[in-house]
């Protein structure tokens, strides 16, 4: 095995100089839009998320409601014949 060494002041002095005032600078949080647009976070109570017990189940509760708000179709509403009225009795 080779011993490792300590680098020489020689060969210190061959490494270049880098200078960092003339670095492009990067924006801060410069993907921090993509995620926002990317995650949507609804919190939801300790206790019901204890009912679940995953996110998976939590997921799929929700999509079942989804679906079944989506099966539900409301009746049209119906015109009232003009005809006859109602008298007080």
């Amino acid at each position: 095995m080779s011993k490792e060494t300590e680098p020489t002041k020689r060969s210190l002095r061959e490494i270049p100089e880098v200078d960092f005032t003339k670095a492009k600078r990067l924006p801060r949080g410069k993907y921090a839009a993509k995620a926002r647009r990317s995650f949507a976070v609804a919190l939801v109570e300790p206790e019901v998320f204890a009912r679940f017990g995953s996110s998976e189940a939590v997921n799929a509760a929700l999509r079942a409601v989804v679906e079944a708000a989506d099966a539900v179709k409301h009746p049209a509403k119906t015109k009232r014949s003009s005809g006859s009225k109602r008298s007080a009795a």
